[in-house]
């Protein structure tokens, strides 16, 4: 794929991990792969989150379970050709944190992770070296209480969600966003193949580390494609 091209989706959910998932890791894969992105992260929820497991499992089955479906796609991605990458995205009583660059080891050490505030969970994440990106920050549904998002205390908020119900949430994001200086990300949220195609990135170079992922959007090396890929 030209190095003009490079498309990245940020923000996918698959079924061995996520409860509302209803695709598998290897089935986003080969949407996204058909829709024409070279990158996909998933984002499965966390254990404090609609993770797709008994809440009282041990610590250490859940993560085995939120990276099911990583795994299962970054299978699939070799076999077809697509860069995964993980993440996760949690519940911080309110507001819904993506989070990326960081892995089994760094929850493995901080078991009561799921558990803490959300002042402590940023601060430890940032500590370990991680990026978090607030999700659909103005998002106004059932399962979400009401909160005012708070732009000091991350680096970047999702301005395009492909599965808001209302653009009027995205345009919230964006305004805040702008006022305060914030990276301004985009992402499918898709828990099925058909929504895949929304809420891409692209990026001027090809990237195949989490290292590389994060400096190029901290550098705003990227434009938000607001329409939907054309390959989906």
């Amino acid at each position: 794929m030209s190095t003009e091209m490079f498309y990245v989706q940020m923000h996918i959910h698959t079924s061995e991990s996520s409860r509302c998932g209803r695709a598998t890791g290897a089935e986003m894969a080969r949407a996204c792969k058909a829709a024409g992105y070279s990158l996909m992260v998933t984002t499965d929820h966390f254990m404090n989150a609609n993770i797709n497991c008994d809440r009282d499992l041990p610590w250490e089955q859940k993560i085995e379970i939120l990276f099911r479906g990583y795994y299962a796609a970054k299978e699939e991605g070799k076999r077809i050709g697509l860069t995964v990458l993980p993440g996760w995205e949690t519940n911080n009583g309110g507001p819904e944190y993506l989070t990326y660059g960081l892995t089994e080891e760094f929850l493995l050490d901080n078991p009561d992770i799921a558990d803490v505030s959300a002042a402590e969970y940023l601060r430890r994440v940032r500590q370990a070296g991680g990026f978090v990106v607030q999700a659909h920050p103005f998002r106004r549904a059932a399962y979400i209480p009401d909160f005012t998002p708070d732009p000091t205390v991350v680096e970047a908020f999702e301005v395009f969600n492909f599965c808001n119900k209302s653009p009027e949430f995205d345009e919230q994001a964006r305004k805040m966003a702008r006022q305060y200086g914030l990276i301004m990300t985009a992402g499918s949220d898709a828990h099925t193949t058909d929504k895949v195609s929304g809420g891409a990135m692209l990026f001027p170079e090809p990237i195949y580390t989490m290292p590389d992922f994060i400096a190029a959007v901290r550098q705003n090396r990227f434009r938000l494609m607001p329409q939907p890929l054309c390959g989906a």
